[in-house]
């Protein structure tokens, strides 16, 4: 199988083109440049800086909104939960935890890590506003650092 290099050709500025056709009419067609990046396992269209959402699809009001991303919620969720017990001495530790849901102490290790985001990046999370390439994975595979300025720093490069 022959593999190539893929390259990722620059993107303009959006703008709209006026073609005359033969029968008087206008055709217009418009140009928005749009990037595919992967978001864990998924590929997400992401717009030019400054536009929100890039593709829009009229459907019926969803339970979350599409730009959430309900594995990270999930997680945030379970990391704050078990960081609660971890305050309150209902457990001892995570391994005390990993046994009572029977997960892997890593896996919860990994989530306990969330509880030291900053309060403005779970609040994005949970608002749908973090960078749509944002994915759970990504978190989980970086050293979180302690300081929030150094977060919110992280999270901008990694959008």
């Amino acid at each position: 199988m022959n593999r190539t290099a893929k390259k990722l050709l620059p993107t303009g500025q959006p703008h709209e083109r006026q073609h005359p056709l033969e029968d008087g009419s206008v055709k217009i067609t418009t140009f928005v440049p749009l990037q595919f990046k992967k978001r864990g396992i998924k590929k997400v269209v992401v717009g030019p800086v400054g536009v929100e959402d890039p593709v829009v699809v009229s459907m019926s009001a969803a339970a979350i909104s599409p730009s959430q991303d309900p594995t990270l919620l999930k997680a945030l969720a379970r990391g704050y939960y078990w960081q609660h017990l971890l305050d309150t001495g209902t457990v001892g530790d995570a391994a005390e935890i990993a046994e009572r849901e029977g997960l892997h102490r890593v896996t919860v290790s990994d989530a306990l890590r969330f509880a030291l985001l900053a309060p403005g990046i779970v609040q994005a999370a949970l608002d749908g506003s973090l960078p749509r390439t944002m994915a759970l994975e990504t978190l989980q595979r970086r050293t979180i650092p302690l300081d929030w300025e150094v977060q919110r720093g992280m999270i901008e490069r990694l959008g």
